[in-house]
């Protein structure tokens, strides 16, 4: 599990890389996780929402992306919704999420930039994540309050400031 029950916040650049909201290259399992703000990159880059890049048998579960993903220049690279690239086998994922509205990313079937309809990811807009918990997530794990994390979900024994 990497690592569990984590909620991050960040912004990235870079070129010829694999660059995600919360991780650039995974090579495990990713499971009650979330990622918010921005991420960009540039020539060759592959960029995603929660990852740049899935290694194989690598694993995304009960976790989003709110992330908007950003190719500076569009050059051989790929963008995602959640993941950048999805390593071989495809359909590894279960329960995995990415914001179609914040993300820019509004096709439903660009959860991976490599592999169109990847299994087990999903696109919900906006106000699909803030009115309710998503499929999938444990109700004993995640918890959403319109005065917590903008009203997305959030981990209950992580939870952010209130605003």
């Amino acid at each position: 599990m990497f690592p569990p029950k984590l909620g991050v916040h960040k912004t990235g650049s870079s070129s010829s890389s694999g660059l995600g909201g919360l991780v650039g290259t995974n090579v495990g399992t990713i499971t009650q996780s979330y990622a918010m703000g921005k991420v960009s990159g540039g020539d060759r880059s592959d960029v995603g929402g929660l990852m740049g890049e899935s290694g194989e048998a690598s694993t995304i579960a009960q976790a989003y992306s709110t992330t908007a993903v950003k190719l500076d220049r569009d050059t051989g690279g790929h963008k995602g919704g959640l993941i950048g690239v999805d390593g071989p086998p495809a359909g590894n994922n279960s329960f995995a999420y990415w914001d179609t509205t914040n993300s820019k990313i509004t096709s439903p079937s660009h959860g991976a930039g490599n592999i169109k309809n990847d299994p087990g990811i999903t696109g919900l807009t906006t106000t699909q994540l803030q009115s309710g918990l998503p499929a999938g997530f444990d109700p004993a794990i995640w918890a959403e309050n319109p005065k917590i994390n903008s009203g997305f979900p959030y981990l209950i024994a992580n939870p952010p400031v209130k605003k």
